[in-house]
């Protein structure tokens, strides 16, 4: 038997809870989250700069990477701007810190044919508005309570904890959004039954056939009704950790991710590609208990992709412990990567190998 458990992303806020008395614009914007498809045009607007004040840089960097990534400019654009944020009573911050940040970019004039016809017009540089500086967000990031993510005034903070952390919470907004228009469903279901199923729902278990002919029971513990949301279907991945011993005792952990983080550190890594093949590869565990004999053998653990996100977001880990200072060093080599990136068949799992096409494969750096 191989079992599967499937554990959901960090979610900064674990209260979960749904708002309570929905008004008509929250109910509005649900079915809005609920109908949304991904929009991957890449829009044309007004280029700002940024200012740096106080150490703010990492929020800086990962805002100016998500507004060149259109599929999330599109979908933040879309979103109505909610006066609550103004007000202090806003049951979604970073959604609404967000769009207000991303309402500040307007969009470009674009030129009729006969201006583009015309051979008298002189080629002028692109047109740049002024720098702004992204407060909505900073003020969202300052009052978070979670000990996960703890930002304080004018102390530099990792930004890819910041962007997980952001992409995690605009999600738990969204999943309380879309739960509004769930519950009408659920409860004329619940009268229905007379009480029956009002349990909580238990994990998901099927049964798998895999290689061989080899049956093995397969479970995800699934969170939040199986809800996707907006942010989920666009960047959110699934990897496969799986555990195999030397007397075939098997088993196998779905892990989602916004990131996926890579160890740099291996001599043999001197480019993304290397990372990925690197990080991917079999590896041999020590001090493995069988939990049938209660003693030590052999197993190995292999880690494959289950799931590719449409905006596939890499982390390359920098930082490691230093066993000899006691702190965190940075690792300076030189990694290469192009702009077109291809994941390998390799790093699949068995059930996806055939799942994607070499086109849904392939990257594009932005």
């Amino acid at each position: 038997d191989k079992p599967t458990a499937r554990i959901p992303p960090f979610t900064p806020n674990s209260s979960g809870s749904s708002l309570p008395g929905p008004s008509q614009e929250d109910r509005e914007l649900s079915n809005f989250l609920r109908n949304y498809q991904l929009n991957h045009m890449a829009p044309a607007f007004l280029p700002r700069g940024l200012t740096n004040r106080s150490n703010w840089c990492f929020v800086n960097a990962i805002l100016q990477a998500l507004l060149a990534c259109p599929p999330f400019y599109n979908l933040m654009k879309g979103l109505p701007c909610v006066l609550g944020l103004k007000s202090g009573k806003s049951t979604t911050p970073m959604i609404d810190s967000v769009v207000e940040f991303i309402n500040e970019m307007t969009p470009l004039e674009t030129m009729n044919k006969n201006q583009k016809k015309d051979k008298a017009r002189k080629k002028e540089d692109l047109p740049t508005g002024n720098a702004l500086e992204p407060s909505y967000v900073y003020r969202t990031l300052l009052q978070l309570e979670s000990e996960t993510f703890k930002v304080i005034e004018g102390r530099q903070e990792d930004a890819e904890e910041f962007l997980t952390c952001m992409l995690n919470m605009i999600s738990d907004e969204m999943m309380a959004l879309l739960k509004l228009t769930e519950e009408e469903p659920e409860d004329s279901q619940s009268q229905n039954t007379s009480g029956v199923d009002e349990a909580p729902a238990a994990p998901l278990e099927w049964q798998e056939v895999g290689a061989r002919g080899k049956s093995c029971v397969t479970r995800r513990i699934t969170d939040h009704a199986n809800i996707v949301t907006p942010v989920q279907q666009l960047a959110l991945g699934l990897c496969r950790y799986s555990v195999k011993s030397a007397n075939n005792e098997t088993s196998a952990t779905l892990q989602p991710f916004f990131t996926l983080q890579l160890d740099i550190q291996s001599e043999n890594v001197t480019s993304v590609d290397d990372a990925l093949l690197e990080n991917f590869s079999s590896e041999q565990l020590d001090g493995y208990i069988c939990s049938k004999t209660n003693m030590e053998v052999e197993a190995s653990r292999n880690l494959s992709l289950e799931e590719l996100p449409p905006i596939l977001i890499l982390h390359l880990k920098r930082f490691v412990y230093d066993g000899t200072t006691g702190g965190c060093q940075k690792v300076m080599k030189h990694v290469e990567f192009s702009v077109d990136l291809e994941i390998s068949r390799d790093i699949l799992s068995v059930a996806s190998k055939s799942k994607y096409t070499t086109k849904q494969r392939q990257y594009k750096l932005f």
